[in-house]
This record gives structure tokens, C-alpha cells and sequence, in this order.
């Protein structure tokens, strides 16, 4: 988590450093591109204030009304950095390139448009470079095959929302310098306001995806087929394991899973040896899912089961004869 908190940070000052570069920039050419980009640094910056204020409430732990813990708050200030930023910013940016369509022709003199972005283009690249570098470290410990697995796959919402972030920037910054260079070369506001159409389009797009995944993240979604599979093994090779009848897992922040399983145990098993065996299967979970840190066994034996069983079919042979049923 704490290269996390190194792209969000970095991000922030990324997008604080040149949000007012940008407006200045806006205000001296006119050319509706920087507009869109004002937009998206000023935004950005603010919800980089929201992922590390969702970090902060995290972190405030157990308590009566939370007794697991607060760790989606992560995700909930996510999901609302994607509506804000994507959605929000987005759509302004779609709206001032279209009114900007039939605007005046251009010949106002461009240079501080292309010394701000070129600064914007090396401090986003930077933070770019540093969320590349903390997909890369959540890939390894998570062990997906891609960058792409670690995006549809990875539980940390904070980082894949900074990452994109970052990403977006730096199409943002390269759309924004291409229209500005084609306006003032061919004196046609078309291509400065179609670049914000773009940049706007390109963040609305992404907005859907990110907040799709971070919608199943509040839900309640459990952990990876390779995480789920090592829990499986974890749990029926302990000795004493008869059948694995149940499992279920939640992700209740990047760092907090939920195992909640019911075991059946050999009959032959005593309390005393269930307990050990109950804890050498939590011990060898964590083993192979260290998040998991939150693990419920519910332990059942082939008596236990037979006696279910009967119960079961005693019911079912009262609600047969029920005489209502002949009515």
C-alpha cells in the first residue's frame, strides 16, 4: 500500500504544479484545449485529496458500528474520484469543444501554450512512470500475468484510479498540443476544440470502466481464481479435512480479505484436534493469501452431518402429511 500512496501523492503534486500554469495559459490564448485541460488538473488534484483522505479513513479500524473494519472506504472515495473526475471533468471538456466549434479563428501567438504543456508533459509522464512502476509491483505480488490482468483483477482501486489517471494525462497533454499546433498553423478553431472533444470523450469512457470495477469492489467481490484455488488446497490438504462443503471470500479493502468455509472433519477427530486443525488451516491460508486476514471455519463432522440429515427428512415428512394438503 505504500507504493499507493507514493503515485497519489505524486500525482497530486503533478496536477497542483501545473493546473494554474494551464488556466494561465488559457486565459492569454484562448484556445479551448487548455481549457480542457485546466479542468482536468484542478479535478485531479482535488481528488487525489479524496483517495488519500479514503487511505486515512481506512485506517481507523474496528469498532461497534464497523467490526470489519473500514478499509472499502478506499473504495467508496474511489468510485466517487471516477464520477468527479472522469464524468464531471469529462463531460465540461466535451461541452467547451463544442461551443468552441464555430469560435473565432486563430492567430493569437501559442508559445506559453506549448511551454506549459511541454512542463505538463514531463511532470505527468513522471507521474506516470511512477503508477507504471506500482502496477508493476501490485503485479508481481499478486502474480498476474499483464498489466492488463492487473487492471481487470487487481483489488486496489486507489492505484488503478491514480494509474489511469496518469495515463489520461499524458493523452491529454499530446491530443491537447496536437490541436493547439494545428489551429495556429491553419488559423481553424476546429481542431483546438475537437482536441478537447477528445480529451472529454477519453475521460468519459474511462470513467465507465473504472467505476464499473470499483461498483463490484463495494458490492462485496471476493478474491482471484488463483487466490481461491490456494485457499481450496490450503484447507483439504490439512489433515484431518474430510470435505471442503463450503467457501466464500470478500475483499473488505486492498489489503483485507473475508474467508468465511465450513469443513467437515473426520468423525474420528477429537475437539482437541479439530481446534489444531482449524488453526493450522487458518495459518496455511495466510500462507498463501497474506491478505487474508479475517478467517471463519466452521467445523462439522459425519455425525453432525447424519444428524442434519434426519432432521431434514423428518421435515419433509411432517410438511407430506400436513393435512392441509388435502384441502
Amino acid at each position: 500500500m505504500v507504493s499507493t500512496r507514493v503515485v497519489v501523492l505524486v500525482s497530486f503534486g503533478a496536477s497542483l504544479a501545473i493546473a494554474v500554469a494551464k488556466f494561465v495559459a488559457y486565459l492569454t490564448t484562448g484556445n479551448v484545449s487548455m481549457l480542457s485541460q485546466t479542468y482536468y488538473s484542478v479535478s485531479d488534484a482535488a481528488n487525489q485529496v479524496l483517495l488519500l483522505l479514503g487511505f486515512r479513513l481506512s485506517e481507523a479500524g474496528e469498532s461497534r458500528k464497523h467490526p470489519f473494519g473500514r478499509g472499502k472506504e478506499q473504495y467508496f472515495f474511489a468510485f466517487v474520484v471516477t464520477v468527479l473526475l472522469f464524468g464531471i471533468a469529462g463531460f465540461a471538456s466535451v461541452r467547451e469543444g463544442y461551443a468552441a466549434l464555430d469560435g473565432p479563428a486563430g492567430g493569437t501567438n501559442v508559445t506559453i501554450n506549448y511551454v506549459v504543456l511541454g512542463v505538463a508533459l514531463v511532470f505527468e509522464s513522471y507521474a506516470f512512470y511512477t503508477s507504471y512502476h506500482g502496477l508493476q509491483t501490485e503485479r508481481e505480488a499478486a502474480g498476474f500475468t499483464s498489466l492488463t490482468a492487473t487492471f481487470r483483477h487487481s483489488k486496489d482501486a486507489p492505484l488503478l484510479t491514480a494509474a489511469t489517471e496518469n495515463i489520461v494525462a499524458v493523452i491529454g497533454v499530446v491530443v491537447a498540443i496536437l490541436g493547439v499546433y494545428l489551429t495556429s498553423q491553419t488559423g481553424d478553431p476546429v481542431y483546438d476544440a475537437t482536441a478537447s472533444i477528445v480529451i472529454g470523450l477519453l475521460l468519459m469512457a474511462l470513467a465507465l470502466a473504472l467505476a464499473w470495477e470499483n461498483r463490484s469492489l463495494i458490492v462485496g467481490e471476493g478474491v482471484t481464481r488463483t487466490e481461491h484455488r490456494a485457499i481450496v488446497d490450503a484447507i483439504e490438504s490439512a489433515d484431518g479435512v474430510a470435505e471442503l462443503l463450503d467457501l466464500r471470500t470478500m475483499h473488505l479493502g486492498p489489503d483485507s480479505v473475508l474467508v468465511a468455509c465450513d469443513v467437515r472433519f473426520d468423525p474420528d477427530l477429537e475437539t482437541a484436534t479439530i481446534e489444531q486443525t482449524v488453526d493450522v488451516i487458518e495459518a496455511r491460508i495466510q500462507d498463501g493469501v497474506p491478505t487474508a486476514d479475517r478467517i471463519y471455519v466452521e467445523a462439522e463432522t459425519e455425525l453432525q452431518t447424519e444428524t442434519e440429515a434426519e432432521a431434514k427428512t423428518e421435515t419433509e415428512t411432517e410438511t407430506e402429511s400436513d393435512p392441509k394438503d388435502g384441502e
